[in-house]
């Protein structure tokens, strides 16, 4: 096994670089939540688990909105029909996204991040119909496109990793919850259960609220920073249960009722906070650990609320100021996070389940319906309509009638460096222009006896030339 070791100098020019660039967010919800913004009224408006939205601070006026990044239905076009069903719909897919990681964004993609980019963890297995590497609770992957062939799960670092790294038995099942990675202080993750891990500093039990660290110099790397192997008993509890209670009670962050959150129970999102000091922990290994100032959320943190261990535990600040209210002055509603509030007395019902600093640019489609059944009499113009949300003012619309199946995207590059890097309409047919933020445009006629699927994608003028949205699909049967 070998291991790459690395400096604290590129850590600090990439905090200088993500200082210029601004601190935006990607997270994910733990409850179906609202928008801000009302995102024009489209569909886009509503935030599922299983789906990602961007908070940018830095392109947006305070308050900002939490806005849909990746819908369900790019999920859905990327992943194929992965469980064999017959459709691409499957509005279960993933249960709930439990973790982001987002790799720092590059040159060579205009220094944005895209869906291509991020690394996830899942609440449900997805299906191994098309991709026969599975995607399971204990992974952290993303869907990619291998050569022509799309829906193809590839890692950042597998269950059975996790597993090895925590001195357990390959095999053994995990729920990996939150996710954190730097070159320079290697992965924090928390899990979902309890579990007793007998090789770690002489038997521990890992619990659902400790933030375990494998440190980088167990570490070995793909080229492109993936993680390739762990070193077996590597993991480290760098803060136990007990010492994030201790945090989320110092911190004095007030719930969805505008109590005080006095523990966390479960630990739920996890980053990297760039701009803060890092510490040096003792270890039982005899090791000291050079340990970040960390960002996370917990279970008991609803109103959608977000911590540092900087402090001790503090509210963290965005350039919007603080992400939660702190005790004593009324619930943590949600705007903090740009959702709205259940009502003028009662914040949001969600914590924040997955968390990624990131540079993100909005550019999404999602239909009001799914799956038309209209066989066999097909159905008229506009039956179904499609909702759009745009960062660029002008853009035009393809569509490709695709019986069975998609075809295989292919990338865009040079273009659509800022939005979702792949194509996925080869006939580019023309459906006319849009005009952005937000807006609906009418699905074509379908013609009777004709099933299959309906494919649409967008182009924005500006960016990189054009920039494309995530595309989207309806079932037609």
């Amino acid at each position: 096994m070998t291991s790459r070791t690395f400096s604290l100098l590129p850590a600090a020019l990439l905090a200088a670089s993500l200082t210029a660039q601004g601190p935006d967010l990607l997270l994910t919800f733990s409850n179906p939540e609202s928008t801000l913004s009302g995102s024009g009224g489209t569909v886009l408006q509503t935030l599922r688990p299983n789906e990602m939205a961007s908070v940018q601070y830095w392109t947006s006026p305070c308050p900002t909105s939490a806005e849909k990044w990746t819908p369900r239905t790019a999920f859905h076009t990327m992943a194929g029909d992965e469980n064999a069903d017959g459709l691409y719909w499957n509005p279960g897919l993933f249960g709930r996204i439990d973790a982001i990681y987002a790799p720092s964004p590059s040159t060579s993609t205009g220094g944005a991040t895209d869906q291509r980019d991020v690394f996830w963890s899942v609440e449900l297995p997805m299906g191994v119909n098309i991709s026969p590497a599975p995607f399971r609770p204990g992974d952290v992957a993303r869907i990619v496109r291998n050569g022509f062939v799309d829906g193809q799960v590839e890692y950042f670092m597998r269950q059975e990793q996790f597993a090895i790294a925590l001195g357990l038995p390959p095999a053994t099942p995990l729920d990996v919850d939150a996710i954190a990675f730097g070159p320079n202080f290697g992965v924090y993750f928390s899990l979902d259960v309890d579990i007793f891990c007998p090789l770690l500093c002489g038997g521990t039990l890992v619990r659902d609220g400790d933030i375990v660290c494998v440190p980088p110099a167990a570490l070995a790397y793909t080229p492109d920073q993936r993680i390739a192997n762990a070193l077996p008993a590597s993991a480290v509890v760098v803060y136990t249960e007990a010492q994030v209670d201790a945090m989320v009670a110092l911190a004095g962050v007030a719930d969805r009722f505008g109590a005080c959150v006095p523990s966390a129970l479960d630990l739920e999102a996890l980053e990297i906070d760039l701009f803060g000091p890092v510490t040096i922990i003792p270890t039982c290994t005899g090791l000291p650990l050079v340990v970040p100032t960390l960002l996370f959320a917990t279970q008991t943190m609803t109103g959608a609320s977000l911590l540092t261990t900087l402090g001790g535990g503090a509210i963290w600040n965005t350039p919007c100021g603080p992400t939660g209210t702190p005790c004593g002055f009324g619930p943590t509603f949600g705007p903090q996070l740009g959702i709205r509030a259940t009502s003028t007395a009662v914040g949001a019902p969600s914590w924040v389940n997955g968390l990624a600093l990131a540079r993100p640019h909005r550019h999404v489609l999602e239909p009001q319906q799914h799956v038309m059944n209209v066989f066999p009499f097909g159905a008229p113009f506009g039956s179904n309509q499609i909702d759009y949300g745009s960062e660029w003012p002008v853009g035009i619309v393809f569509v490709e009638l695709v019986p069975p199946t998609v075809p295989g995207s292919f990338p865009a590059a040079p273009f659509s460096q800022l939005c979702f890097p792949d194509i996925y309409t080869p006939s580019l047919i023309s459906w006319g222009p849009i005009f952005g933020p937000w807006g609906t445009f009418p699905t074509m006629a379908i013609p009777p006896m004709w099933t299959g699927k309906v494919l649409f994608q967008a182009v924005g003028l500006g960016g990189s030339g054009f920039e494309l949205s995530t595309p989207t699909v309806i079932d037609v049967q």
